[in-house]
């Protein structure tokens, strides 16, 4: 008996991170109940048989034939499934991540991180209905982290047992299935083999497997009849300019709408660039280079407070005319009560702001200058090219007429990345002693009131909008 509860001790003290973050998201599951596309998925099979109704979707909408088989089957059964098994996948694909991460296995990075993950603004998965949401993108990021298993075990020098690579062919079939996952695993996969290539190491099977796999699946996007169908569809009912387009505006909509949606969170994205600034800070020794990283903080700081004095994330139009803020930041009430200073800065910001090109200045700068800092905290490529991953599984949206109906849940997978890069900034200043007890503590109590609060707002978000009562 004692020898069971010296176990479950020693378990909880181990995992208690994932324990809490699991519970925790339990609690907020337990309000939540069908909404959206859920009611319209619930009824597919009432007359028609899975079959059916999978082959139709291929001809005429879609190509995401394992996701929405799961998915018609799971909105018929009791919501409680669903809620179970959305906060086991959930929790495990955040274990993942940070283990990728956590390489010495610290509680207390580990922890870090689940703060981190509780800052993502969760409601956006009940954008489409929670389970039609959560199945096409929370599940996809999650599963790929297990599709990961067999990889992030030879990271570690660890054996891979038989079960364990079924279970992660499976969830990889499933990840691969939705567009921005399929090509954020094959585009990493695929980068790790030519690094492998290139460093003359041994091939991982595994590996090169998730590579033809993610590029198969990426032909039978390509070429399923449903996705033009459903492209021809969408550009008519929701974006028709969008069939005027071209290279340019296309391009535009894949990057200034998605720094605008970074800005407007104001969480993940500013403690990202503010945290990559300090770790540059404590690595560079050029007076001036630390006077460009004191101008980035203060930057992105100003951003944050005035939403760059116009909504980048509600443009509607790509060139258009810019939409100018109401103010309704702490900053903007000061201005509200000084009408000549807030008519200044509309007018400095109406005349700057011709044809979007401060937007597009501020967008360029945040793109180019996160990937110069984290080029130089990580004296290398790779956290670079993870950036560039989170973005572009972002960017690809503005190839899309659903850019701005879609809306948040996109961003999903970018701040997830965002996320880790967080994480592996903090646990490489860790490993170079440049955080002090201090520091550490008051890093910590941060996280924990930034994540706290997010956690009541989402909470207060759900029970409000999309609770069951």
């Amino acid at each position: 008996m004692d020898l069971t509860v010296g176990r479950i001790n020693k378990f909880v003290l181990k995992y208690y991170p994932f324990i809490l973050f699991f519970a925790l998201m339990f609690i907020m599951h337990m309000i939540m109940g069908f909404n959206g596309d859920d009611v319209k998925f619930s009824k597919v099979l009432s007359n028609q048989t899975l079959a059916g109704y999978i082959s139709y979707r291929y001809y005429n909408w879609s190509s995401r034939l394992v996701i929405e088989s799961i998915l018609v089957v799971l909105t018929r059964q009791n919501m409680f499934l669903w809620k179970i098994l959305d906060c086991v996948i959930y929790t495990l694909g955040v274990y993942y991540a940070i283990k990728l991460i956590n390489r010495k296995n610290s509680t207390h990075i580990a922890f870090l991180g689940i703060l981190l993950f509780f800052m993502y603004p969760f409601h956006e998965m009940a954008s489409a209905g929670w389970i039609a949401t959560t199945l096409n993108y929370l599940w996809c990021f999650s599963l790929a982290m297990i599709a990961f298993v067999p990889l992030i075990n030879q990271f570690y020098g660890e054996k891979t047992n038989k079960f364990t690579y079924v279970i992660s062919i499976l969830a990889l079939i499933f990840a691969v299935n939705q567009e921005q996952s399929c090509a954020l695993v094959f585009g990493l996969n695929f980068l790790l083999l030519v690094y492998c290539i290139i460093k003359r190491k041994s091939l991982n099977r595994y590996n090169i497997f998730v590579v033809l796999i993610s590029l198969l699946s990426m032909v039978f996007i390509l070429s399923c009849p449903g996705n033009s169908v459903r492209f021809a569809s969408e550009v008519s009912y929701w974006y028709p300019q969008f069939a005027g387009y071209g290279i340019l505006e296309k391009v535009y909509l894949g990057v200034v709408p998605t720094f605008g949606l970074l800005l407007e969170e104001k969480i993940i994205f500013p403690l990202f660039y503010v945290i990559l600034s300090l770790a540059c800070l404590a690595k560079v020794k050029n007076k001036y280079l630390k006077y460009v990283l004191y101008f980035n903080m203060l930057l992105i700081l100003v951003l944050v407070a005035f939403k760059t004095l116009f909504d980048v994330s509600t443009l509607g139009t790509a060139f258009g005319s810019t939409t100018l803020t109401h103010l309704t930041s702490p900053f903007g009430a000061v201005l509200n009560l000084v009408p000549p200073l807030k008519s200044a800065l509309v007018a400095f910001a109406a005349e700057t702001v011709s044809s979007n090109a401060l937007a597009i200045a501020i967008a360029v700068y945040l793109l180019l200058s996160s990937c110069i800092m984290l080029f130089e905290a990580f004296s290398g490529f790779k956290a670079v090219i993870l950036f560039i991953a989170g973005f572009m599984s972002k960017f690809i949206m503005g190839f899309t007429p659903t850019i701005f109906v879609s809306g948040p849940r996109t961003m999903m997978f970018f701040y997830f990345i965002l996320i880790m890069l967080i994480l592996m900034i903090i646990s490489r200043l860790y490993d170079e002693d440049k955080i002090n007890a201090k520091w550490d503590k008051r890093m910590t109590r941060s996280f924990i009131v930034l994540a706290g609060l997010n956690y009541l707002f989402v909470f207060a978000i759900v029970f409000v909008k999309y609770g069951l009562f």
